[in-house]
């Protein structure tokens, strides 16, 4: 409970300036009865009794009681209290709370009030210049005193100097770290929106080209010619179209709930590898497959078995970025292959796994791909995120990409043996 109340002290000026105040009357009070008064005699111009000290010393009190939120007309008053117990020969406690106003109104105070303090702070330094060169010679020990005077004022002056640097400081790095998070987050957010939400409406909206061409051929049948033709591939293309269009919904739904700091009921459930590769035939449109070439999907499960679930998302979200890239832009049916790779330079012992990706590019189709490039990029920037690497591009009448990932389990899996060993 009371470790609660001292957390909360900064969001309560009031109660924290109180407690300054409480601390200072009580250290004085203590400095006052141990004598430490008239610690400047030689300025005195009065002779008041030993108890004026404490007069002094509550009204210097009492303005700490606006410390943090009138700085300026604390330190304005301040100065004319610390000016009365100077005269008085001044006393220990005064002193030390006139630096507390100093700095409270340099670190508190506003840019205006900031500025007219630094030039009070030159005429001030011009006024003690022009003191010590007529005192001094005559008077050498009240110059003394003017230069201890002079010193605790810059000294207090400085620390709340340094004090508010250090927090324009953080308040501008803060600033520019917010500012790059959001940038982060703005681009990580497209980034989703276009792998797991536009890449399901994209395909979904081929395979209903797909079924109203299949449709419309179909109506163009002759009914004497025989049987009409089978309505499988016409029902495959709507089922693939309501399944992208349920996992655009659904993944929307996830990214709504991030948004909303909702937590996503199941997101942290164990990933069916097999499952989701198996359900990537799924966004090429009807008459089209994936052919995973010597087993790779099983090789692919295989490897991702003992990784980081953050790791296999991102990796199956890269593959589901291919194969919609390569329903939009490409014909045909699609290749993927997997192999285990050597030792990685960072991780000498272990292994990386290279999956490559490729389909026949539509005829006449420009060298350079159609799209916005967003969906390829992104998918680079989240494979690089955990290591990985991507490079795609077209090579005659093929569209080929190859993705590499460091294995982190890679110690911990039999190694696979050399071809011929078998």
């Amino acid at each position: 409970m009371q470790a609660d109340w001292v957390k909360t002290l900064p969001a309560h000026p009031g109660r924290r300036d109180a407690l300054i105040a409480a601390f200072w009357l009580v250290v004085g009070g203590v400095a006052w009865g141990l004598g430490f008064t008239e610690i400047w005699g030689q300025l005195a111009v009065f002779e008041a009794p030993r108890w004026a000290f404490l007069v002094t010393l509550a009204a210097a009190a009492a303005l700490l009681l606006m410390r943090s939120r009138r700085p300026l007309l604390a330190l304005v008053l301040g100065a004319v209290v610390a000016l009365a117990d100077t005269l008085l020969g001044a006393s220990v406690a005064v002193v030390f709370v006139f630096t507390d106003l100093i700095y409270a109104a340099v670190k508190y105070g506003s840019p205006r009030a900031v500025r007219i303090l630094l030039r009070l702070a030159g005429v001030a330094v011009a006024v003690l210049a022009a003191a010590l060169v007529l005192v001094a010679p005559t008077h050498p020990a009240i110059a003394a005193a003017l230069v201890q005077w002079g010193l605790i004022v810059a000294v207090s002056g400085l620390w709340g100097w340094n004090v508010r640097a250090e927090r324009a400081s953080t308040a501008a790095e803060l600033a520019t770290r917010h500012a790059s998070d959001t940038r982060e987050l703005r681009t990580r957010i497209a980034h989703d929106l276009h792998d797991l939400v536009a890449n399901q409406i994209a395909v979904a909206g081929l395979h209903i080209e797909a079924a109203k061409l299949q449709a419309a051929k179909l109506d163009r049948a002759d009914p004497d010619a025989g049987p009409r033709a089978d309505l499988s591939a016409l029902q495959q293309s709507l089922d693939r179209a309501k399944n992208g269009t349920d996992r655009a919904h659904h993944e929307l739904r996830g990214l709504i709930s991030v948004l909303t700091l909702v937590d996503e009921a199941g997101t942290g459930a164990p990933i069916d590898t097999g499952e989701e590769l198996a359900s990537i035939a799924g966004l090429l449109p009807a008459g089209r497959a994936v052919h995973w070439t010597e087993s790779a999907d099983e090789t692919i499960s295989r490897a991702l078995a003992r990784e980081q679930t953050a790791r296999v998302r991102i990796l199956l979200r890269s593959l589901q970025e291919l194969a919609a890239n390569a329903a939009k832009h490409g014909t045909g049916d699609v290749e993927v292959g997997a192999e285990h790779l050597g030792g990685v330079s960072e991780q000498p012992d272990g292994r990386a796994l290279r999956i490559a990706v490729s389909n026949a590019r539509r005829v006449g189709a420009h060298p350079l791909p159609t799209g916005t490039g967003l969906g390829i990029e992104g998918t680079r920037v989240l494979l690089e995120s955990v290591g990985g690497t991507l490079r795609s591009g077209a090579d005659g009448a093929t569209w080929r990409a190859e993705l590499e990932l460091p294995t982190l389990g890679a110690r911990r899996v039999e190694r696979v043996p050399p071809e011929g060993s078998r």
